[in-house]
């Protein structure tokens, strides 16, 4: 199984969220200290137990943006503005 790393704040919600499903916990008293409201808690504690510590990462990790330049180009640009400009 692969390992899983998560962020500072997913690590967080997974941590209260895992407490929360182990001990039943209070889902209002996690809402205040997530600083979420009790509807997505609901929805987390769902993601948490289809999911495991996986589905806490976000979405859009690792993709790089559509609009990104490729590295040679920006390369090309530096060698003009300092050879050139």
């Amino acid at each position: 199984m692969k390992e899983v790393k998560l962020r500072m704040n997913e690590q967080e919600k997974y941590e209260v969220i895992k407490e929360l499903v182990d001990h039943n916990g209070n889902k209002n008293r996690a809402s205040k200290k997530l600083g979420i409201s009790r509807r997505q808690i609901d929805r987390l504690i769902i993601k948490y137990k289809e999911g495991g510590k996986s589905a806490f990462v976000h979405g859009n990790r690792g993709h790089v943006p559509s609009k990104t330049l490729d590295k040679s180009i920006s390369e090309d640009f530096i060698l003009l503005y300092k050879n050139k400009y």
